[in-house]
């Protein structure tokens, strides 16, 4: 009897450390996909709270770039701009905070202004502003022909102009109508007939031409030689290369330093000072910011009216 008692009480045990067993097991399978969803859960926190730290640090300090660029343009001589002041400089990236900052100023007056194609009764065009564009886009590799679609685009008619434009037939298949009106970005262009990725990025076009509201004078100290050329027909025979030799050791103060120093004709001189000028107002500034992964961008556009600053358009993306 005793025997069968110790017997009994050994296997009663046995089937206890088996029951303990399965239920930890059991509670095991049960908790052990919770703290995966709760440890991935707070890792995941983590994550984010690093991003949007990273994310507000990065916007903080692009924004920070564009004051910074702000405050060289108020420094700055107003009487003349060149591509020897400070703020022409290309800035290396610096390091700031836990990212790098990369700053660029670009002056807009060194461009051709587009909206100045069509004259402000919105049908018109202004012959001198289309003959530019046409020999600049010639001169890029491209199909003057282009220039149509732009015209199209910009004025207020429905007459479709010359062997390339474009007016609502064209558009209504890609559902679109022609803007009728002035060009916002230089990224709109991609949306009209002619002017595509090749035109405007590969062969450049975009670099050389503007839809800030500028004078359409010229700034010869910065305009890089593809819009020097185009200025005038007067400044085909050489001239272009003479003006910029000029500016490799100095710049031009004022219009008359063009004139007396290229010794043009009164003639030439009285067409040429209609379009150039040696200083600027409007200015893009283009400042990146990058920490980790992130990377933000701000694109504003400065007004400068004397040792007046502000800002005329801001982009953040």
């Amino acid at each position: 009897m005793k025997r069968y008692r110790e017997h009994f009480k050994s296997k009663a045990s046995s089937s206890d450390d088996g029951f303990i067993l399965v239920i930890v097991l059991i509670v095991i399978a049960v908790l052990f996909p919770a703290i995966l969803v709760f440890n991935s859960k707070t890792q995941i926190n983590v994550l984010q709270a690093i991003n949007f730290k990273d994310n507000v640090q990065a916007i903080r300090l692009a924004r920070s770039g564009v004051e910074g660029a702000m405050g060289l343009l108020r420094a700055d001589d107003p009487a003349y701009d060149s591509k020897k002041d400070i703020w022409a400089m290309d800035f290396p990236q610096l390091a700031v905070g836990e990212g790098m900052l990369y700053v660029k100023i670009v002056d807009e007056d060194s461009k051709i202004n587009i909206n100045q194609l069509i004259r402000p009764n919105g049908v018109d065009v202004d012959p001198y502003v289309e003959g530019r564009l046409r020999l600049l886009i010639t001169r890029l590799g491209g199909k003057p022909e282009v220039v149509d679609a732009l015209i199209d685009w910009m004025d207020a008619d429905s007459e479709v102009k010359g062997s390339a434009g474009a007016e609502n037939e064209y558009y209504k298949a890609f559902g679109m109508t022609p803007k009728n009106g002035p060009v916002d970005t230089i990224d709109e262009l991609f949306m009209i007939k002619g002017f595509d990725k090749d035109l405007l990025v590969d062969k450049g076009l975009k670099y050389y031409i503007t839809v800030v509201p500028t004078d359409g004078k010229i700034n010869i100290n910065t305009a890089p030689k593809e819009v020097l050329f185009d200025i005038s027909d007067r400044l085909r025979d050489g001239l272009v290369e003479e003006i910029i030799r000029y500016r490799e050791d100095r710049e031009y103060k004022t219009v008359d330093d063009v004139v007396n120093t290229l010794g043009i004709d009164a003639a030439t001189a009285g067409v040429l000072k209609q379009y150039i000028k040696v200083n600027s107002t409007y200015f893009t500034v283009h400042s990146r910011y990058k920490v980790g992964k992130i990377v933000k961008n701000v694109e504003a556009v400065i007004r400068r009216q004397g040792k007046a600053v502000s800002v005329f358009s801001w982009r953040e993306f």
